[in-house]
């Protein structure tokens, strides 16, 4: 069971930010509520819990609640830096929002 899928350039572009910021850790994929809008897909540097389902790839170590995983499915990061878009996006095989599953934002430390 794949619970991560990262396009290309965008376990480098992880790297890259959590080197920049000095930051050591799981990259957890949670739900994430802001206010008015429907919840959407983010990362977080955060710890391994022992109910966690973990996935190393790309030299990176990726966590998500079981709970989590059973609304979202997998979950697939792209990263773009285009004309005045930067971020990650997230998109799940099963939508959690109106949105298809999409989800745009950086990691949280």
């Amino acid at each position: 069971m794949s619970l991560v899928t990262l396009d290309p350039g965008a376990g480098q572009a992880v790297k890259s930010l959590l080197s920049e910021r000095g930051v050591q850790g799981a990259v957890r994929i949670e739900v994430q509520f802001t206010g008015c809008c429907d919840p959407s897909l983010g990362l977080i540097v955060d710890r391994v819990r022992e109910s966690d389902l973990v996935e190393e790839l790309d030299g990176l170590t990726f966590v998500i609640s079981p709970e989590t995983h059973q609304l979202a499915g997998e979950v697939r990061i792209s990263y773009t830096d285009d004309a005045g878009r930067k971020g990650f996006v997230l998109t799940s095989s099963r939508p959690i929002s109106e949105w298809d599953g999409f989800a745009a934002g950086s990691i949280k430390m």
